[in-house]
């Protein structure tokens, strides 16, 4: 059995939205268990200020600077990963379906669900033929719930459940196993500034620990499915939540 500290030593990781928030949590803890880090993102300067934590903590990272969206040379270097880390997403604006805009839709689904499809048709070969693979896909609890004037994040969330499953079929003889993280409310800078303080605390009522998750509470939840250890686990979709979603009453009644 691997020790935590260096089970993914020699292995190459690739975390998309890497520069700040989760991503930058899954890419600290993964290179802290022994893996190269590729940090994939948009802000060059977020990504300097998460290889240097990493290097500094005496672990291996290296910088790609690209829009996920856009095809590009990202699509070649990708085939090398043993882990994908699916995290980036993007956004439209809190709004009824019928106000947002098509550009604003073809965003959301464009960095979403069609850039992680593309991505795992360019590594999953490659993980097949070395007989060794992770997939890894930072879900929400709203793509199995919907989210009210977030349908089109809701919706690009729930397609990587079903792109997921699909990836774990296809790999699953090969030694290659895909599975999704749907998250609760997790404190991050984004949730911070784009969600308003009243929701959050209507979302925290309803999530039975209380509270909002922490971005390293995710990160070791993708670490452990990004192991050899949970080499018998594919096609699951793990809850990141604090519990959100059971129960009929789940807030506290006085």
């Amino acid at each position: 059995m691997s020790h935590e500290h260096d089970e993914l030593a020699g292995h190459r990781a690739l975390v998309t939205g890497a520069g700040r928030g989760i991503g930058r949590a899954i890419a600290l803890e993964l290179a802290a268990r022994g893996a190269q880090v590729t940090l994939v993102g948009r802000n060059a300067a977020r990504l300097v200020e998460v290889a240097r934590e990493i290097e500094a903590a005496g672990g291996r990272a290296e910088k790609f600077v690209a829009d996920i969206a856009e095809v590009g040379e990202l699509d070649e270097f990708v085939g090398g990963m043993d882990v994908l880390v699916h995290n980036a997403a993007s956004f439209a604006p809190y709004a009824a379906l019928e106000d947002v805009a098509t550009h604003e839709l073809d965003s959301v689904f464009a960095t979403g669900l069609a850039a992680v499809a593309r991505l795992d048709g360019c590594v999953l070969g490659p993980m097949k033929e070395r007989g060794l693979g992770r997939l890894l896909y930072v879900g929400s609890h709203a793509g199995a719930h919907g989210a009210k004037h977030q349908a089109a994040y809701a919706g690009a969330k729930a397609g990587l459940v079903g792109l997921m499953r699909s990836a774990a079929l296809e790999g699953a003889r090969f030694g290659v196993t895909a599975n999704l993280l749907s998250l609760g409310l997790v404190n991050t800078e984004r949730i911070q500034t784009s969600v308003d303080a009243k929701v959050r605390r209507r979302i925290i009522d309803r999530t039975p620990v209380g509270r909002m998750g922490e971005p390293e509470e995710v990160a070791d939840a993708a670490a452990f499915l990004a192991s050899p250890r949970a080499s018998f686990i594919t096609g699951a979709v793990l809850p990141v939540s604090g519990g959100l979603g059971l129960g009929l009453y789940p807030e506290q009644l006085s």
